[in-house]
């Protein structure tokens, strides 16, 4: 019953010490790799027109609607401003509405609000029925950020924004595009580059930044100026490396692909497309794979009369460099090529998800190549909103006799870049919702789970909850996979261990209560506020009620003697947990009679007599009841 202290984070490997995990573990806490970003984005942000404006509304009325052109960075800009609000304010986190589990209730639950927390909620992306829901309820909502001291920072979709309702349009402000030349030098700066772009900047730069790109694209080019700068060369050249890899080469690749006649010579194009960085050998096997699925023709000519493999590779604009691994000579080609093909071949988009199943297990590709691989193919179809053909690729990657090393691990990097994802990162989570609530394969099981422990935690912390509950609830026997996956997750924020008990406690399903009822006995360990506050305080005493009722006694009555011995010395620990389980006993004989016993071995002579005195006076209250008035009237 005591709470965390300290900030070692242990990244727990929930498959056994045999099994690595399936995607890198996040450097800290899911919370505090946010944080870490959120950082980051302060010392890059430009800050546009209209911030000032906006920041005193922020702080006046506690309630800021943010809306402005798309790309011009609204998110960013909701979020430093929530980060530049005053040093006593609280917890900074993102909130994900979505459709209440059973029945009616609310997309934004009021319990999501702590004392002087930083809310923001983006619908920049959202659909009808999420933006109409959340509006519904954000009178009721803001009225717990008032409550409770709170902020709460709304970035609203465009195509909504008229339809605010009149009570809250004095919260609502416009931001303004942040200053292309400022933006670019902030990135810059963090990479190192600490020359003046507006000063330096060749003419081609000059052109792109009058031309009103989007911020995300600002940022993409900067990083690549930054990488240009740890080569050779000046500042000129690098921003016009930069640009050359940021300019849109699909005409120079469709010029290429018309004078590539024979299937196999498109066939290693668009292999070398989808696995530029990776050896030539990797290439060229993984290109007869292509050929094969294409239906194409392989070249039947004996072996030594066989084009060599960089001549094959000159042929269709790349080399071989010293490292033996395959790049396109001209920069931006690779994502010319893919999109080429996806676009204008939509027939082979079947055969290439079926290329890549086969790909993935080509001698000579490293992990790292495949994960590209996959977040390649992955974009491909994000870009078409393909997300069915992505769900399909993930249930036949995790099939029970799937190979763990490879489509198992690639199914778990095509969840992440979804979840990570703008664009379709809501039907995602989705997805993983339904996989969790259902009857997933085991390997499956393994991938959501670490998606949802490494990935969705970070900027959806309560909807990975969610799905961490339902697996744990799912988990076949004598599996432990999700359950530790869900308890180290809440371990390291109080906030989520109240959520999760709070689920417990009203969340309640005849068909999961007992796994609900064992899993609360794992979450007993409990910080010392939880049994003096009156909401935790309800919902521990529905579980240990469910507890009792459902579970053997050998399997709670270590947890209610732990928790006995925790509160022994201390008078108000002592009175809230002697009231919690006596009253969750219902004054059951059998119950009681174990807790004491129990207590008589294990406490203070003082506590037991304590407890003993409380159960004397709830059973004498039991019988004492007045009984109702049977006498029927005369009609």
């Amino acid at each position: 019953m005591s709470d965390r202290n300290g900030d070692t984070y242990n990244v727990n490997n929930y498959f056994g010490s045999e099994q690595q995990p399936l995607l890198k573990p996040p450097p800290a806490p899911p919370k505090r790799v946010a944080d870490d970003q959120l950082r980051r984005l302060q010392q890059e942000f430009a800050r546009p027109d209209g911030m000032g404006e906006a920041y005193d509304v922020l702080v006046g009325e506690r309630t800021l609607i943010l809306h402005g052109e798309p790309g011009s960075g609204r998110a960013s800009a909701a979020r430093v401003l929530l980060c530049e609000l005053p040093r006593d304010s609280g917890t900074y986190h993102e909130l994900t509405p979505e459709a209440p589990e059973v029945g009616t209730g609310p997309w934004l639950s009021p319990d999501l609000i702590d004392e002087r927390d930083r809310m923001l909620l983006d619908l920049s992306a959202t659909d009808e029925r999420t933006w109409c829901a959340v509006h519904d309820e954000l009178s009721g909502f803001r009225y717990e950020v008032l409550r409770r001291h709170a902020f709460l920072a709304l970035v609203v979709p465009g195509r909504f924004g008229e339809r605010l309702s009149p009570q809250f349009t004095q919260f609502r402000r416009e931001i303004g595009r942040p200053d292309e030349w400022e933006a670019v030098n902030r990135h810059l700066w963090l990479a190192g580059v600490h020359e003046n772009v507006r000063d330096l900047a060749p003419p081609a730069l000059r052109t792109y930044l009058d031309s009103g790109p989007r911020m995300r694209d600002l940022a993409r080019l900067a990083e690549r100026i930054g990488t240009a700068a740890r080569g050779p060369g000046d500042f000129s050249a690098w921003c016009e490396a930069a640009l050359a890899a940021q300019t849109d080469r699909t005409r120079d690749v469709a010029d290429a692909v018309r004078r590539l006649r024979k299937g196999r010579q498109r066939a290693l194009f668009l292999t070398t497309a989808m696995l530029e960085g990776a050896r030539a050998e990797a290439v060229h096997r993984a290109t007869s794979l292509l050929v094969d699925e294409a239906g194409s023709a392989h070249d039947e000519r004996p072996l030594l009369e066989h084009k060599g493999l960089s001549l094959r590779l000159e042929t269709v604009g790349a080399e071989a460099g010293p490292d033996a691994r395959v790049r396109f000579t001209e920069p931006g080609f690779a994502e010319a090529a893919r999109r080429l093909f996806w676009n204008d071949l939509p027939d082979v988009r079947e055969p290439l998800g079926n290329w890549l199943t086969k790909a993935l297990k080509v001698r000579g590709l490293d992990e790292s190549d495949s994960a590209e691989a996959v977040a390649r193919f992955t974009d491909l179809c994000l870009s078409t909103h393909e997300f069915e053909r992505l769900t399909k690729l993930v249930e036949r990657w995790t099939l029970d006799s799937a190979h763990r090393g490879t489509e198992v691990r690639a199914a778990a990097q095509l969840l992440q870049h979804g979840i990570e994802d703008e664009r379709l990162n809501t039907r995602f989570r989705s997805a993983i919702y339904q996989w969790s609530t259902g009857r997933p394969s085991k390997h499956l099981r393994e991938v959501l789970v670490e998606v949802c422990a490494k990935v969705m935690s970070i900027h959806h912390p309560e909807p990975a909850l969610v799905r961490l509950h339902h697996l744990t609830r799912n988990e076949p026997h004598p599996s432990t996979v999700a359950r530790e996956a869900l308890l180290a997750y809440v371990n390291e924020d109080v906030r989520l261990k109240r959520r999760l008990l709070a689920r417990l406690a009203t969340t309640q399903s005849e068909r999961h209560h007992r796994a609900d009822a064992d899993l609360f006995l794992y979450l007993t360990e409990l910080p010392r506020s939880f049994l003096l506050a009156a909401p935790t305080r309800e919902w521990l005493t529905v579980c240990w009620r469910m507890a009792f009722n459902l579970l053997d006694p050998g399997r709670w009555a270590v947890c209610t003697t732990r928790w006995l011995t925790t509160a022994d010395h201390d008078d108000d620990l002592a009175e809230a947990t002697l009231s919690i389980l006596v009253d969750a006993s219902d004054t059951s004989y059998p119950v009681l009679s174990r807790i004491y016993a129990d207590a008589r071995r294990s406490v203070s002579p003082e506590l037991a007599s304590r407890l003993l005195n409380s159960i004397n006076t709830a059973q004498r209250a039991r019988f004492t009841r007045v009984a109702p008035d049977l006498e029927v009237s005369p009609s």
